[in-house]
């Protein structure tokens, strides 16, 4: 090689290195958000339908679709309050048709030109969250870079844990989790950045009060500016989500904190409390122009919590320069000035505990709620994300690798910096007080987990950055001028980062979540049922005729009422059902329900489906009407009377029930009022099919079958007056008893998945173990078989009157039975029991019409569970049947009409039986089927596990 040769080739090697030290760390940083992008879009057809229409994972992301989707036929305007939702008051949702939805509906906007079509909205629904996800991999890499002194290496660290972790980061950002959690954690990670380089500048310009005073504004103006853009991107986290106001108290102990580390250090404080007065002011400002309700008690609303704290955080700031001029001035110890703050700041909560209770109790509620696990409620824990993590260091050790050990070992480092003769500047302060709540959040609640790889990623960074250093190595050094020791360091630290995150070492890997991603179970089991809810009744505001429809379009705009309840007009309505359904009431089927993952009405929902008895529950549904809160006592009884009369009081007409409700849900429904949970179930002998062994399992009792939940859904509302089954799915599950070796599990479900001509084949074998054993090789044990989910709807129900003379009145009983089939082709038969009169009359009042001639354009129902003939009303008189055969029309079962039953004539039992009138009647004169054990029909159940409530995310999550 000549030596022109070698000197261009050793001149282009110098090209690629001096490439690769300028531009070597943007490039990997890219790749990295490349395939951070990749892995979130996996699964992305798995959401868009061949219909056309999307779907979504987490129950939260459908209500993000209404926000959204109302929005854009409103735009650029959010929804004030929401009358779909929340019957009968309606609902304020705080945190929905925020920055968030604004962020998707511009996208949906750019995509479609000026001009979305649905389609547009759909695919900004299903890209925008991963793209604010790989987002966030931007101010990752500038924070952990600055903490580290300017280490590229720790901010590309950072990126690679925040890239790789199969965790609840990842989980809440793929296609299809249309929610704004993903939008929290750029907002705060762009916050946190805002704030750290406010403090550096504040530190290098030093900004005191003298400058003010002598309103020498231009060694003032760049700490003013990029204070007041932190200010800015506190707003826009605030604007995200309203309970980032627990952020703000995170930075109020921050400055409260490194104001006193500061002036120990012999330093005054002022620049520290400039950024922080600054930073606070504006989203004080802000958020009163965002100002929705005048209240201290919902964190998740825009209201007066937000500017309150915000403004608290500045004068507690301005405050304590203050008190450390004062303190010098006085020569006072500079050692006794800590003690000092905590003092007054407790003397300001006790202040603000008499002044503002409301304040106060939101305060130390959110506190200890939301940020140390130490008072989580009881019906909260129903929720599922808000659920403390079972095993924290394993969890972590999942998401994170030896992040978690990595951060601990970072925390140590940075707390020690002034031990080790290493600066410790403002930003430490600030990354080890947020590392350590964010800790204690993540320990409280698994929601927050979502956050916990922001300090889990930033300080291992910080602290692979620190062991790099150790090492001496650099990215642009040749390879010979490595040591074989570095080589070695180099090698273990590529293991602790990337071996615990390889596909081959861990089956739960980004790759492997990305591609799971899908569509979530409840939204799609609810399709068909609330298909039928949109196809087959009343508009809102029509129902029995109103003709007020107009008065309640789906994207009209409705202001918040003055005292937070909307007026409906006449024909509105509601569909009782259990709140994780809420939102899929609104979005697919367009109807108002009365809870919702708000958890809005979750106690009167949970007394109506817990009610011992169908009076308890129509009695609930009255005091709704009246604007009442109705609870159940201990024993199942409401602990106020319902009215003898109330106008309304059949505007919740609808009830949806699926399996869940009255399987895994059904714990969560009973924490919310009544009864102990512990009532609805007993140990019990079953046999396991053993050479007739039994063992004793917990399994449902009486008092669990009682509740109006599972004498709606396992009976189909045999034998009530006023509800009829109007729909089921054509898709089937079973409930039952789950085996276990600490004595079973009593309510559980699965869905089987399949429709009622297969389903039809495992009803015989269902029907046969449900008393005499387990199920499937001693696993199950009191299945049950039903559709997945049903719709009722509440009536005034007709009246069958009749007058049967001669007999034995004492002994005498009277029956109506309907043999009625829904329309995946079940059939069942329902009856009613009445006793006869001393005079010989009876009154027997029945739900179902054996006729269908109203439907919704009338403001009625079109239910798809029709009558295979007519009643069939017996009369039995010792051992003589009498029998007689009436019609009954619909308007009878809306008007509450009497019919009267007439031309009986006398019967054999032998014929009942040929008729296949046994459903109806036994020997003994009680109800037919085959009765178990308790004395409860046959003809559906089911049982599940647990307390499952989602949620959120619910939302989610």
């Amino acid at each position: 090689m000549s030596g022109e040769t070698a000197e261009a080739t050793a001149l282009q090697v110098d090209d690629v290195y001096a490439f690769v030290e300028r531009y070597g760390h943007l490039v990997l940083v890219g790749l990295l958000m490349v395939f951070m992008l990749w892995v979130r879009l996996l699964n992305y057809g798995v959401f868009r339908r061949d219909d056309g229409s999307v779907t979504f994972t987490a129950i939260d992301s459908w209500y993000h679709w209404r926000a959204t989707d109302w929005m854009v036929e409103n735009y650029p305007r959010s929804m004030p309050f929401e009358v779909y939702t929340g019957f009968p008051t309606g609902n304020y949702v705080g945190q929905f048709g925020t920055l968030f939805d604004h962020i998707v509906v511009t996208v949906a906007m750019v995509i479609g030109l000026g001009d979305p079509s649905q389609s547009d909205v759909q695919m900004a629904a299903l890209i925008v969250v991963p793209i604010l996800a790989v987002l966030v991999a931007i101010p990752v890499y500038l924070i952990a870079k600055k903490v580290a002194g300017g280490s590229r290496v720790a901010g590309l660290v950072a990126v690679i844990f925040l890239a790789l972790s199969p965790g609840e980061f990842l989980r809440r950002s793929t296609a299809g989790q249309f929610q704004h959690h993903v939008a929290e954690v750029l907002f705060m990670a762009v916050a946190l950045l805002a704030i750290i380089v406010a403090l550096r500048v504040a530190e290098r310009e030093k900004p005191i009060w003298e400058l003010v005073e002598a309103r020498e504004w231009e060694p003032l103006k760049e700490p003013a500016t990029y204070s007041a853009l932190a200010g800015v991107a506190l707003c826009l986290y605030l604007w995200t989500w309203p309970p980032a106001v627990m952020f703000v108290a995170i930075l109020g102990v921050f400055f409260a904190v490194h104001l006193c580390i500061e002036f120990l250090r012999g330093v005054s404080p002022d620049h520290v409390a400039f950024v922080g007065v600054i930073s606070m002011v504006v989203p004080t400002l802000f958020m009163l122009v965002m100002l929705d309700v005048f209240t201290f008690t919902s964190e998740t609303s825009f209201g007066l919590l937000q500017p309150t704290v915000s403004a608290l955080v500045a004068i507690g700031c301005l405050f304590m320069a203050w008190l450390a001029r004062e303190w010098d001035a006085r020569d006072i110890e500079r050692t006794y000035y800590p003690g000092a703050i905590v003092g007054i700041a407790l003397g300001g909560l006790l202040v603000l505990w008499v002044a503002v209770p409301d304040l106060y109790s939101t305060l130390v509620g959110n506190f200890t709620s939301r940020i140390m696990p130490i008072g989580p409620s009881e019906t909260g824990l129903t929720v599922q994300e808000v659920q403390p993590p079972d095993e924290f260091v394993a969890r972590a050790t999942r998401e994170f690798g030896m992040g978690l050990y990595l951060f601990i070992i970072g925390l140590v480092l940075l707390v020690a910096r002034p031990v080790m003769g290493e600066r410790f500047r403002a930003e430490h302060t600030l990354v080890v007080v947020w590392s350590l709540f964010l800790l204690s959040m993540a320990m409280t609640q698994v929601r927050f987990w979502y956050y916990f790889v922001l300090p889990i990623a930033i300080v291992s960074g910080y602290t692979i950055g620190v062991a790099v250093d150790l090492i001496d190595v650099r990215l642009t050094d040749r390879v010979s001028d490595v040591g074989a020791y570095q080589v070695l360091a180099i090698v273990l630290v590529l293991t602790v980062l990337f071996v615990p995150f390889a596909p081959m070492v861990n089956d739960v890997n980004a790759i492997n979540v990305g591609e799971q991603a899908g569509p979530s179970h409840d939204s799609i089991l609810w399709e068909d049922a609330n298909e039928f809810m949109a196809e087959n009744t009343p508009e809102p505001g029509n129902l029995y005729g109103a003709g007020h429809d107009d008065e309640l379009d789906y994207y009209e705009r409705y202001s918040y009422p003055d005292d937070g309840n909307f007026e409906y007009p006449e024909g509105a309505y509601g569909v009782m059902s259990w709140w994780d359904y809420g939102h899929l009431i609104t979005t697919q089927a367009e109807r108002i329900p009365h809870s919702n993952p708000f958890q809005q009405h979750a106690r009167s929902s949970s007394a109506y489906l817990q009610a011992p008895d169908e009076a308890t529950a129509n009695g609930v549904l009255d005091l709704i009407a009246t604007g009442e809160d109705p609870r159940l006592d201990d024993t199942g009884g409401l602990t106020q009377e319902p009215p003898e009369s109330v106008e309304g009081g059949d505007q919740m007409p609808y009830v949806m029930i699926d399996y869940k409700m009255v399987g895994s849900k059904f714990g969560a429904i009973s924490q919310w009022t009544g009864p102990d949970p512990e009532v609805y179930s007993s140990p019990k002998p079953i046999d396991i099919g053993i050479e007739d062994q039994e063992e004793t399992f917990v399994a449902a009792n009486d008092e669990f079958y009682d509740t109006q939940v599972a004498s709606l859904y396992l009976e189909d509302a045999d034998g009530m007056e006023n509800y009829r089954l109007v729909h089921e799915t054509d898709r089937f599950a079973m409930v039952a008893g789950v085996a276990t070796q600490q004595g079973g599990v009593p309510f559980w479900g699965t869905d089987l998945g399949i429709g009622w001509d297969e389903a039809a084949q495992h009803e015989p074998v269902i029907d046969q173990h449900r008393d005499e054993g387990m199920l499937y090789g001693g696993e199950y044990y009191e299945p049950h078989l039903a559709s997945a989910v049903k719709t009722f709807e509440r009536v005034e129900g007709a009246t069958l009157d009749g007058q049967f003379d001669g007999i034995d009145v004492e002994n005498a009983t009277v029956e109506a039975s309907l043999e009625l089939e829904t329309e995946p082709g079940r059939t069942f038969v329902y009856t009613q029991q009445a006793e006869i009169a001393d005079d010989g009359g009876f009154s027997v009042t029945v739900p179902y019409a054996t006729e269908e001639t109203l439907g919704p354009e009338d403001g009625f129902t079109e239910s798809t569970v029709t009558a295979n003939g007519s009643y069939q009303v017996i009369v039995q008189d010792g051992e003589t049947f009498y029998s007689s055969e009436v019609d009954v029309p619909e308007p009878a079962i809306y008007d509450g009409d009497e019919i009267t039953v007439s031309d009986f004539e006398e019967i054999d039992f032998d014929d009942l039986i040929d008729d296949g009138a046994d459903n109806a009647t036994d020997e003994n004169g009680d109800a037919g089927g085959d009765d178990d054990e308790n004395g409860d029909a046959d003809n559906g159940g089911e049982n599940g596990d647990g307390n499952d409530a989602d949620g959120a995310d619910t939302n989610d999550e």
